[in-house]
């Protein structure tokens, strides 16, 4: 068992990696997605503010709950972990 965690937990390092990909969107989805980062960036502080990119990963991956998860991990070996790390790399912030 531990060493199938550290096995996911190793492939879930590697789907971390970030690559560029395309999309095509209609022009009224995209003015959507960025007014949702102007008003979040509204007021906020400069280490605070959020990306159109920021954006679109939030819509594609909040919508994922734990139900899924075993479903994904199946598919794509180390997913959970993957998305854990993500997690907590765009939620959590250590104290000071």
């Amino acid at each position: 068992m531990a060493e199938d965690s550290r096995l996911s937990s190793r492939r879930g390092a590697a789907l971390n990696y970030r690559r560029t990909v395309a999309v095509e969107l209609p022009e009224f989805a995209i003015l959507a997605l960025e007014h949702r980062a102007e008003v979040a960036n509204d007021g906020a502080e400069d280490d605070e503010t959020v990306t159109f990119n920021d954006v679109i990963e939030w819509y594609v991956l909040s919508p994922l709950s734990v139900k899924e998860m075993p479903h994904l991990e199946a598919a794509v070996p180390g997913f959970t972990a993957a998305f854990t790390r993500w997690l907590f790399q765009v939620t959590y912030e250590p104290p000071e």
